[in-house]
């Protein structure tokens, strides 16, 4: 099984159980650009703020396992013989490898794509399936 780093939103309930539960890091989680938290492991929380409204999202970044059936939000995937690039949101590995067969196109590799446009991971190639 292949493991990836993904970020995402949760509210301060949801990271306060994930603290107590000893499933975060020990780190700094922004508070979408507004401000931060910090958590130490000896179960201190600080947040540089006098308050945070309960709705608002803190951008964490967890390692999660994924498969072929994962559905992913950006991926880049290299035509097997023009080189050519095609783009999918939210799909899986294995959908985006299903909708190009319909128009008769086969994958060498397929990547991560990052939020920016950027490439990332390698996490898929035609020979080994999913990448460790």
């Amino acid at each position: 099984m292949k493991t990836i780093k993904r970020e995402r939103q949760i509210r301060l309930d949801e990271l306060l159980r994930l603290v107590w539960n000893g499933e975060v890091k020990e780190g700094v989680y922004e508070i979408n650009g507004l401000g931060r938290i910090h958590i130490d492991l000896n179960e201190f929380i600080l947040i540089n703020r006098n308050h945070v409204n309960k709705s608002e999202m803190f951008t964490i970044t967890e390692e999660v396992e994924i498969t072929e059936e994962t559905k992913m939000k950006r991926l880049v995937c290299v035509h097997s013989h023009t080189n050519n690039i095609s783009c999918y949101n939210d799909v899986s590995i294995e959908k985006a490898l299903h909708l190009a067969s319909f128009n008769k196109l086969t994958f060498k590799q397929i990547y991560l794509q990052y939020p920016d446009g950027s490439i990332g991971e390698l996490i898929w190639t035609k020979e080994r399936g999913l990448v460790d």
